[in-house]
């Protein structure tokens, strides 16, 4: 039986082969694209359980295929050998699964495959109208389902403020599980991923041979929501003069294709999200400020994971046991550290984390000396504060201390820092921390003991025993 299929897309023939060879004995059934552009069209047609993508590529690159992947379960592992703390961060918060630097160790990628494609089978078993609960006792989080519960069974249109990462999709899903329209269909469009000359089309559809490419009529997603509910992720992306149509959809109820000359009716509720203050972006010009107001209905703001600490327990908890580890504990030292950290990757960061941790967590234990080393390694902690919130200008966490015991593995490296030279930072951290022993820090670092010594003689580093 066939531990999955992956799609491994890289423009390095030489490279695809090794990995094909690899993998194949592994047990997984094995599809190709050389190309960015060849990777869309792959995906489209026939969904893999995983796609191992390169970054960098000629044409069309790893990050532009993430944006205009279409809706998939598919878990995307990014691969790079030019990866910087910022790439990787732009990848994680665009969905990536995971994301691993060049040369590829197939111990290392092995068992994080099987999890990726561990969690898009049972994302496909509890299909697209599952909604995830929303965990926590917070003051904010109560507020925010108090906002829910309120709007909810209404008509009017909700715009849900909050940091990259906060949870903006997962509340408009309950918004809408809360509504009259909650049988009807829950239609999403992440606006950053589209390209900008292709938003009418999506949101409003096309004729064939309305432009180049246009082979056959598209209904856009007005139209498939119709009766239920669009939600519009990263709204101010929306490029000025789709703005415009789209506020004229909202007003007239009416949609135009491309390419036709009639308006057909739609029953659409609108529920938006963004990481941005709309009103500096309409100060700046790059808003409507008619389809702001008109957005402004009922406006719902997320609180950032850093400002409820004892959600994060009970959430990593509910995280775990989406992610199929639900056997694994969290001791109190494990507790404390997560606690500690300010998370500016918010809960999508704490995802990947668990995922890591669960990978090398020991006796069905995760404990604090692996979440603090988990937490060292995420690139979310290494970007720049504007960076890792997403250029948002919601309130900055609390002040950042040397005693901060989730902080204690955070290395002081420059933003531009390569994930290699955060990585070598760390291993030379470790195996100083363990007197220069090898298998003492191989241990520590959750690795094997060749893996850490093909690290070190990369790095040319040394090491003892």
């Amino acid at each position: 039986m066939s531990e999955g299929r992956v799609l491994v897309v890289d423009d390095d023939e030489a490279f695809r082969f090794a990995i094909r060879k690899a993998l194949r004995r592994a047990g997984f059934e094995i599809e190709e694209a050389a190309s960015g552009e060849e990777a869309v069209t792959k995906l489209g047609q026939s969904p893999p359980d995983a796609v191992l993508l390169d970054l960098r590529m000629r044409g069309m690159d790893g990050l532009e295929v993430l944006r205009r992947r279409a809706s998939s379960t598919a878990r995307f592992i990014v691969l790079t050998g030019h990866g910087s703390v910022q790439a990787a961060v732009e990848a994680m918060q665009l969905g990536a699964f995971s994301f691993l630097e060049k040369p590829v160790d197939a111990e290392e990628l092995e068992p994080l495959l099987r999890q990726a494609i561990g969690e898009a089978r049972r994302a496909r078993e509890k299909g697209a109208d599952d909604v995830p609960p929303l965990v926590g006792r917070s003051v904010g989080l109560e507020q925010v389902r108090h906002f829910v519960q309120t709007v909810g069974p209404t008509d009017a249109t909700v715009t849900i403020f909050g940091e990259t990462g906060t949870g903006k999709e997962v509340v408009a899903r309950h918004v809408h599980a809360a509504s009259k329209r909650a049988r009807a269909p829950f239609v999403a469009l992440n606006a950053a991923t589209v390209p900008r000359d292709l938003f009418e089309s999506e949101l409003f559809g096309h004729k064939r041979g309305s432009f180049t490419g246009a082979v056959a009529d598209r209904k856009g997603l007005f139209r498939e929501a119709d009766g239920g509910t669009l939600f519009i992720d990263e709204l101010a992306e929306l490029p000025i003069d789709s703005q415009a149509k789209l506020l004229r959809a909202l007003e007239a109820r009416k949609v135009r294709a491309v390419g036709d000359g009639r308006e057909t009716d739609v029953d659409v509720r609108i529920v938006a999200a963004t990481n941005r203050d709309l009103w500096s972006e309409v100060n700046a010009g790059r808003f409507r400020e008619d389809l702001y107001f008109r957005l402004q209905v009922f406006p719902i703001v997320l609180p950032p994971l850093r400002s409820r600490p004892d959600d994060i327990g009970p959430l990593a908890e509910h995280l775990l046991g989406r992610l199929g580890f639900s056997s694994l504990r969290l001791d109190d030292s494990a507790l404390v550290a997560l606690r500690a950290y300010d998370w500016p990757g918010n809960v999508r960061e704490l995802l990947n984390v668990l995922r890591r941790a669960s990978l090398f967590a020991q006796g069905g234990v995760i404990d604090g000396e692996l979440a603090r080393r988990m937490i060292a390694a995420s690139v979310f902690g290494h970007a720049t504060t504007s960076a890792r919130r997403g250029g948002s200008s919601f309130p900055e966490p609390r002040e950042e201390r040397a005693s901060d015991p989730g902080r204690s593995g955070e290395l002081p490296l420059p933003e531009s820092a390569s994930l290699a030279e955060v990585e070598r930072a760390h291993i030379e951290r470790v195996l100083a921390a363990q007197g220069g022993n090898i298998t003492k820090a191989a241990i520590a670092l959750g690795i094997d003991r060749r893996t850490l010594q093909r690290k070190l003689k990369a790095y040319g580093m040394e090491g003892e025993g």
